[in-house]
């Protein structure tokens, strides 16, 4: 018996874990070894049931207890895990692994008193760094950046490469609207080889909002030929960094590809189009966007607006204008927002009328 548990042992050392099993089930009492052996094969289910059984076998081993927790939550079995870890926690109550392993479990399970433990287990161990980025994670999502900042910069302290770290860094910034920290914080996970959506579109758009237009279109079109070029978002934002690099025909064709892309009110994206018709003097399909944008937000008062004025610009009879300002008048009130504007202009172009009609 023991050389045949010795030959598992061998076997197991050199990863042979099928013959190790087969050399261990000879064995009396070797369903912990089995378990790892399962464990190692990757088939958890198998690996679970021997720990089981090892344990009820009185293999109480605070390492074996420890490693089948562990498995636990490998397996999604939170509430089991946690009771393991928390049996653990009892036993050794000063020992943040334990307590770091039940907080993860009870987080899992919703349990608000996760936080709590994470605080605990960075107590008894400042250096633990899987519970300061626990609680990093934790406070960059309620947004307190205050609390999420010092935890982030004990995790860079130790490890200034950490990606993880550097990456809830980059999000304090981005949530701060600290766009010029963003950008340095995400080229440097960039430089670190690291690429996944989030990263290009917060960085797109930190080099947008820190007038890095042609930044900003690299990072989308990033966005679109490595990640889905069915985005409409990522394609009308591309329109409005050609628009911002004075490219109209790129900015046009960014724009209807999003507007292609929708099936929802697209009255943004036809009115940034009469927008860039305008700045080109194309007075005809600004007309035409406005008129589109109007079609899907027909009681839109901005809107509204600026179909008079884009009129006022392309139509030559005047009586035409002078009927779409009154119409916006009469829809919006004489206290509206434009109103002063519009009937300011609708006296200008009468006068313009009645001195045209003298000569």
């Amino acid at each position: 018996m023991q050389a045949q548990l010795h030959k598992g042992d061998s076997l197991y050392t050199m990863g042979n874990y099928q013959e190790a099993i087969k050399a261990y089930t000879a064995v009396t009492d070797a369903d912990i070894k089995i378990a790892k052996c399962y464990n190692a094969l990757g088939n958890t289910t198998k690996a679970l049931r021997y720990y089981k059984q090892g344990l009820e076998r009185d293999d109480q081993s605070i390492l074996t207890r420890y490693e089948y927790g562990k498995l636990l939550l490998k397996a999604d079995r939170y509430k089991k895990a946690d009771q393991i870890f928390e049996s653990l926690e009892r036993a050794s109550p000063k020992n943040p692994e334990f307590v770091y392993q039940s907080a993860v479990a009870k987080e899992a399970l919703n349990d608000s008193t996760a936080v709590l433990k994470y605080m605990f287990v960075t107590m008894l161990d400042p250096a633990h760094l899987n519970a300061q980025y626990k609680l990093a994670k934790h406070f960059t999502s309620k947004r307190n950046f205050v609390q999420a900042a010092e935890r982030v910069s004990i995790g860079l302290k130790a490890d200034p490469e950490s990606t993880r770290f550097i990456n809830l860094n980059a999000l304090i910034y981005f949530y701060s609207k600290n766009y010029h920290g963003a950008v340095k914080q995400y080229e440097n996970l960039i430089a670190l080889h690291q690429s996944n959506e989030q990263l290009h579109n917060n960085l797109a758009i930190s080099y947008a909002k820190t007038n890095q237009f042609l930044k900003a279109i690299g990072q989308y079109k990033i966005l679109i030929e490595k990640y889905t070029d069915e985005n409409p978002t990522y394609h009308f934002n591309l329109g409005k960094m050609h628009q911002a690099e004075k490219n109209p025909v790129l900015a046009i064709e960014s724009i209807n590809q999003a507007i292609a892309l929708q099936d929802i009110p697209l009255d943004m994206q036809y009115l940034t189009l009469a927008t860039i018709y305008k700045r080109q003097g194309d007075y005809k399909n600004t007309f035409l966007m406005i008129e589109k944008a109007i079609s899907e937000n027909p009681n839109d008062e901005m809107l509204r607006y600026q179909y008079a004025v884009a009129a006022d610009n392309y139509f030559k009879e005047e009586k035409s204008v002078i009927k779409l300002y009154e119409a916006y008048l009469e829809r919006f009130g004489a206290t509206a927002r434009y109103s002063e504007l519009v009937r300011e202009r609708i006296r200008d172009i009468k006068t313009k009328i009645h001195f045209e009609k003298k000569e």
